[in-house]
């Protein structure tokens, strides 16, 4: 049996009863974060364009836009809603993806539950399932896959969120099979994008076209049945997939528990976030104000420098990936926020004097494996001739150091502020926290628009 065939016998003849219960768990704090950082990102300028279009277009109003009063059909759905979960870069990561798991996956997955009034479990199940696609998907192709350019958070995410669509819909393991096919011929997203609303938008692409597949799949549409691994499939033409036998590990063990999730506490890359909470926490014990320093040195993994492209960054999306303006922001604001990502906010002087003072090199010592690239060694310089370091370790949220129940809460609401009532974010996040006991996903819907 293929590639392409295997996976899609894993999709739809897996079942609920098999699963770990603390996959179910970690599952239900993604989309929890997940639904919150959405709900922050409708109101960004991606996601209002987005919807922009919606409103002029049309479409069948059956799904739910997180944020606003407007439905749409599932395919545009899927699109606003990825797109607002990715706007301010403030959505989980995985380091075997090398992507954004649960933007794309979530996103696909409720537009095509609501479509067909799934119930809560079935979405997280669809969910955990589009997670463990992308995410093995991640370990045969990458890092060669990501270093040559492509956005894994869209052409993994693509895959991802087909899985999760063919099995909300109900396909069976012949239909699933066309619906992965189509979705791998559709998969794409550039690095180069990065600092544009165009990354963003990998998100909403992949989670359309998930569901765009699994539609035309379940309508007897076809595909090749190789399209994964054939001469001129996916895994040739996209990564080298020089790992194929990590496919036989699909739920052996579940991903979202093996190489797990690392949840943002920062709106910004994650190659940034180890940096930051050095300098926070630099900053904190010793007094530092940004008239004390001299010179900050990050010394990053090899990987870093070809995604923190914007050493001067121009814009709020441009700063994001920028090392010099998180560290300059961490330091003289000793907080590092959605609003330090404002267009105007990125132009401040003394912000713009500091950066001149960041200087990022690879470290060789660092990285070598996935979850470690994202690691930094910071050392900072102050005018009084002191020197003050801090070793290089995963940043807050990584799966060893996981963000708690409080702050994961506090983050949520924090996000869901932007645009929800108090009444309504309790409400959301109480149906979430018991999610495989809904009987329908309409409340949800309700308090989300």
């Amino acid at each position: 049996m293929g590639a392409t065939a295997r996976i899609a016998e894993f999709v739809a003849k897996s079942r609920w009863e098999d699963l770990p219960a603390a996959a179910a768990e970690r599952a239900k704090d993604a989309i929890l974060d997940t639904i919150g950082v959405a709900l922050a990102g409708s109101v960004e300028p991606p996601a209002r364009i987005v919807r922009n279009l919606i409103a002029e277009e049309g479409g069948a109003p059956r799904c739910t836009l997180i944020g606003v009063p407007l439905r749409t059909g599932a395919v545009w759905a899927a699109l606003a809603n990825g797109t607002a979960a990715h706007a301010l870069d403030f959505d989980d990561t995985n380091f075997a993806m090398l992507g954004h798991p649960s933007a794309p996956v979530l996103s696909a997955a409720l537009a095509a539950a609501e479509l067909v009034e799934a119930d809560g479990r079935a979405l997280l199940h669809a969910f955990l399932l589009g997670f463990e696609v992308e995410t093995t998907f991640g370990e045969v192709v990458n890092p060669a896959h990501y270093e040559h350019g492509w956005h894994a958070t869209c052409t993994l995410g693509t895959l991802g969120a087909a899985a999760a669509a063919a099995r909300v819909l109900g396909l069976d393991a012949a239909r699933t099979q066309m619906a992965l096919a189509l979705a791998a011929s559709q998969a794409s997203g550039l690095k180069e994008n990065f600092g544009t609303m165009t990354k963003p938008f990998h998100a909403g692409h992949a989670a359309r076209t998930g569901v765009l597949s699994a539609l035309l799949a379940r309508d007897g549409f076809t595909a090749s049945e190789q399209a994964i691994e054939g001469p001129q499939g996916f895994l040739k033409v996209l990564g080298g997939g020089r790992n194929v036998a990590a496919l036989d590990t699909l739920g052996a063990p579940w991903k979202i528990l093996a190489t797990g999730i690392a949840v943002k506490p920062y709106p910004c890359c994650a190659m940034t976030h180890s940096a930051i909470d050095a300098l926070l926490e630099l900053g904190s014990q010793h007094a530092v104000r940004a008239e004390d320093v001299a010179a900050v040195e990050i010394g990053v993994a090899p990987v870093t420098p070809g995604i923190l492209i914007h050493p001067r960054p121009q814009n709020g999306l441009e700063a994001k990936f920028s090392m010099e303006y998180c560290a300059a922001v961490a330091l003289a604001e000793g907080r590092v926020g959605i609003g330090a990502f404002e267009d105007e906010h990125v132009q401040d002087a003394l912000l713009r004097s500091l950066m001149r003072r960041v200087r990022m090199t690879v470290d060789p010592s660092i990285g070598g494996h996935q979850d470690r690239n994202a690691w930094s060694r910071v050392t900072l310089r102050l005018n009084d001739g002191r020197s003050l370091s801090r070793e290089p370790q995963g940043p807050q949220g990584h799966p060893d150091r996981p963000l708690s129940r409080d702050q994961l809460l506090k983050k949520f609401g924090d996000c869901a502020s932007r645009v929800l009532p108090a009444s309504r974010i309790s409400i959301v996040s109480e149906i979430i926290q018991a999610l495989e006991g809904c009987s329908d996903l309409k409340g949800l819907a309700a308090a989300l628009s």
